[in-house]
């Protein structure tokens, strides 16, 4: 089954999202179906070289911008690409979607159209992270500002389970997001959540501040949408300042750029160590389906990644043994209740 992608998400729209569609298709034998203004995304397509039994198109005449209003986005643009991909995953003419548009409406949309996992009360976006050792998920990244403990607990099976299947993480370390470490930390919600994560049967370790982020020592990070979105957007804007502060330094002296030089390797490394495009864009945990926000600006390298997590996504069944990991965990809560 081919990946359905949002032709006219994202801020370069539909350039990036075509681009990165045949950049998949050539790389990986992808089959995809590029949802949009067809006038546009042929155009596009005329651009490049690639093999048109792997690519289909289907006309959608409206588009859901970046600064649309969610409920604009549900409602009234019902002939919308972003809506038209969910309900070819919902019919089952796609295995997924994959798209770099407009964040809140991909969760609203999402949730309408293919609804949510037994035991899940809401999906929720996992964004994947650098860290000091491998890689650290914080979950929730911006989908949900006003969450129940219950909803922390769920958020976290969801990025443990998604961890072990995508990432081969056994039993991955869980922390919960708080002002302290210490057991009785935070607000009432936050001392709720921790009781309900301790009695399960995740890893949880306890609480950890926004310090020890990337230390390595954690594997999923859990906190609201709210608390998650400012420091995901805080780390990007830190990375950003750091590499432009590089730069600048490097450009100083004729010293500087004989050493950068010299240490070319290392500085690509850690470009590519801290480059979103190598981490092929957040999934929206806890739907029917497989569904994969891509940054608004991605480019097509990115986007491509995005399709290709997508089909591991199917191939390793993420959503199966997602549904049948949080049965396990109510049936544990209930023998402990």
């Amino acid at each position: 089954m081919p990946i359905a992608i949002d032709a006219m998400g994202g801020d370069f729209y539909p350039r990036h999202p075509v681009s990165g569609a045949v950049e998949a298709v050539r790389e990986h034998g992808t089959r995809v179906i590029l949802v949009g203004q067809q006038n546009l995304i042929k155009e596009e397509l005329e651009k490049h070289r690639f093999n048109a039994q792997k690519i289909d198109i289907v006309h959608a005449p409206e588009v859901v911008e970046m600064s649309d209003p969610v409920i604009t986005a549900l409602r009234k643009k019902r002939k919308s690409s972003m809506r038209l991909c969910f309900d070819l995953v919902k019919q089952g003419d796609a295995d997924g979607i994959v798209s770099a548009g407009n964040s809140g409406a991909m969760l609203a949309i999402g949730h309408f159209v293919l609804k949510t996992l037994a035991g899940i009360d809401r999906p929720c976006i996992c964004a994947l992270l650098p860290s000091r050792k491998e890689k650290v998920l914080l979950v929730d990244a911006g989908a949900n500002v006003d969450c129940s403990p219950e909803s922390l607990f769920q958020f976290a099976i969801l990025g443990s389970i998604y961890l072990e299947n995508i990432h081969q993480i056994k039993n991955p370390k869980i922390g919960l997001l708080n002002i302290g470490a210490e057991e009785g930390k935070g607000d009432e919600r936050s001392r709720n959540a921790y009781l309900l994560l301790k009695q399960s049967g995740l890893n949880f370790v306890g609480n950890i501040e926004g310090k020890e982020f990337f230390n390595g020592d954690i594997d999923v990070v859990v906190t609201d949408g709210f608390a998650g979105n400012i420091l995901l957007k805080s780390v990007q804007g830190a990375a950003d300042f750091v590499k432009r502060m590089i730069r600048e330094e490097i450009k100083a002296s004729l010293l500087a750029r004989l050493g950068a030089v010299l240490m070319n390797k290392s500085l690509m490394r850690l470009k590519k160590r801290t480059d979103y495009a190598e981490f092929g864009g957040a999934p929206l945990l806890g739907l029917k389906g497989n569904a994969i926000v891509c940054h608004g600006s991605s480019n097509a390298r990115a986007i491509a990644f995005g399709i290709r997590f997508s089909q591991w996504a199917h191939e390793c069944g993420l959503v199966q043994n997602l549904e049948e990991q949080i049965l396990k965990q109510q049936e544990l809560l209930k023998q402990t209740a």
